[in-house]
């Protein structure tokens, strides 16, 4: 028993030191004496839209496009298998209490500056879209909320949210419905099909905002046509 404490105390000081290396400053853009990443985690608060911006919003954007590299590597975070059993462990001991950053950490300060920036994030879009089908699916529905905000300029999001909507399994599907009618430009030709499917959906609000999809992306090619005219 006594053998079996030292080699997990042992395991929790490698990752705690792990942790310590990738946890080193870096450099990065800041703005009144703070880092992004400061800046990121206040704005980590609250809800999207909010009714009003918030210092660190301001702060963010003042920033802008330079903090584009850093806010992609966030989008890019992923907790590995063997990431996620140290965490397991250390989470079960209370010797050491250490601040680690998880993948949702990363995430939400993500979805933090992607919202600050507003459009001017248009080009995070790709990231954002490779990065929907592993986040945590109660994060999802705020992404989804920014691209529904840049409408057709988030096209490039389209296949993920299409992954989305057809695992029967992820409790954020009918959001994903919504805003590829939102946001379904290039892609269209292969979104139609996949929400005419889900009108036999057992899932009644996915197949009520499959519909609603449905009829603004049919509005919208109608307004195009008319347009070419």
């Amino acid at each position: 028993m006594k053998r079996r404490r030292v080699i997990v105390l042992c395991v929790i000081v490698t990752l705690l030191a792990v942790v310590a290396i990738f946890a080193l400053p870096r450099r990065e853009p800041a703005y009144q004496g703070k880092t992004l990443s400061q800046w990121m985690r206040e704005a980590n608060l609250g809800v999207w839209p909010r009714e009003s911006p918030v210092a660190a919003d301001s702060a963010i954007g003042q920033i802008g496009t330079n903090g584009f590299p850093v806010v992609s590597e966030l989008l890019r975070s992923h907790d590995s298998a063997i990431k996620s059993r140290f965490l397991a462990l250390y989470y079960k001991q209370s010797l050491f209490r250490f601040p680690v950053t998880t993948q949702n950490d990363c995430h939400a300060r993500a979805l933090a500056a992607c919202w600050a920036l507003g459009a001017e994030a248009k080009p995070l879009v790709p990231e954002v879209g490779n990065a929907l089908t592993r986040m945590d699916p109660y994060l999802r529905p705020a992404f989804e909320n920014w691209l529904q905000s840049l409408g057709p300029d988030a096209d490039a999001a389209v296949p993920a949210l299409l992954v989305v909507l057809q695992d029967r399994n992820d409790p954020t599907r009918q959001t994903a419905a919504q805003t590829l009618g939102k946001i379904s430009n290039q892609h269209t030709p292969q979104v139609l099909p996949v929400l005419r499917a889900c009108s036999d959906d057992t899932n009644a609000m996915v197949r009520f905002w499959a519909a609603e999809a449905l009829k603004e992306l049919g509005q919208r090619q109608q307004t195009t046509a008319a347009n070419m005219q």
